[in-house]
């Protein structure tokens, strides 16, 4: 099981893979520009080819790199979706320049004003409410879009399940299985963060309770689309929709359910990548945690 963590290239992409070698890491996910920024000076063509092929000689696998929060595929202004579609195709041509396997991205929000009874994010009865109807069916019209700009492409767009805060898409993984069912082909994959799953209301505070959800997932969306995991803990309680991290073991998951999902035999073969707190101080404490955890 290759494990790795989300880590800063402020001192160059170099530095980055230099930092994960250092930790003893078997992958890496990074930004390959200011996640809040709209925009950002080319990749240099000869930095590119250097890390490329820097990251070859590592032996690690997966890169991944993660896009920019600004970016919502959802929107409903018009031209608030296309600034987002724009952004997210030079994503792509970013982490495809670098060699990257996956590109993970949010779902958007739709932000449309919803009946109290229906819930934002509820998917009730086998339907959407509006909002959600009308913002899923945006996103795939958006991912196609990125989708045909970059025929070329070798990396794989990871879209990554959410907290379900406000009117954020995929929090239920049905939101995940309209867009995979709309969108065929093989350049779409799914990112599972174990906080959102929490926050959204996912049972997974046990190992028969995650094993439950995990079958879930199997059901509506397939595990042969499962192609990353975030592990980390959870600020917030179940269900809650707080999109905060929490370091390994010491939040509202915990040591124990978080053992039973890194060691759970359906998952063996993906990357458990760490997207905890306080990443310049403790994310070797938590990397550590990890494999005290997948050692006992």
């Amino acid at each position: 099981m290759p494990l790795g963590a989300h880590l800063p290239t402020s001192k160059g992409l170099q530095a980055a893979l230099q930092q994960a070698q250092s930790l003893g890491c078997d992958c890496l996910q990074i930004f390959s520009k200011s996640p809040r920024s709209w925009n950002a000076p080319p990749l240099d063509a000869e930095k590119c080819a250097s890390f490329r092929t820097a990251w070859k000689d590592s032996g690690f696998s997966p890169l991944v790199v993660h896009d920019s929060y600004l970016i919502n595929l959802a929107a409903p202004d018009e031209t608030a979706r296309r600034k987002s579609v724009a952004a997210m195709i030079d994503e792509v041509e970013r982490a495809d320049a670098l060699g990257a396997d996956f590109l993970v991205t949010h779902c958007g929000a739709h932000l449309q004003k919803e009946n109290e009874d229906s819930g934002a994010n509820l998917f009730c009865d086998g339907e959407f409410s509006p909002g959600v109807a009308a913002g899923l069916a945006t996103l795939v019209q958006s991912l196609r879009e990125v989708l045909d700009k970059t025929p070329n492409a070798n990396v794989k767009i990871a879209l990554e399940n959410t907290a379900g805060q406000g009117t954020c898409l995929g929090g239920p993984f049905e939101h995940l299985a309209f867009v995979l069912n709309e969108i065929k082909g093989d350049r779409l994959r799914v990112c599972f963060d174990t906080c959102h799953a929490h926050a959204a209301g996912h049972a997974i505070e046990s190992t028969p309770l995650f094993g439950r959800t995990l079958q879930r997932f199997d059901e509506i969306i397939g595990l042969d689309k499962l192609a990353i995991i975030h592990f980390n803990d959870s600020k917030g309680e179940a269900g809650k929709h707080l999109d905060r991290h929490e370091h390994i073991g010491q939040g509202n998951i915990g040591r124990e359910a978080m053992r039973g999902i890194l060691c759970h035999p359906q998952l063996q073969h993906l990357p458990f990548i760490l997207e905890t707190p306080d990443v310049e101080t403790m994310i070797e404490a938590n990397l550590n945690a990890v494999r005290e955890l997948r050692e006992k």
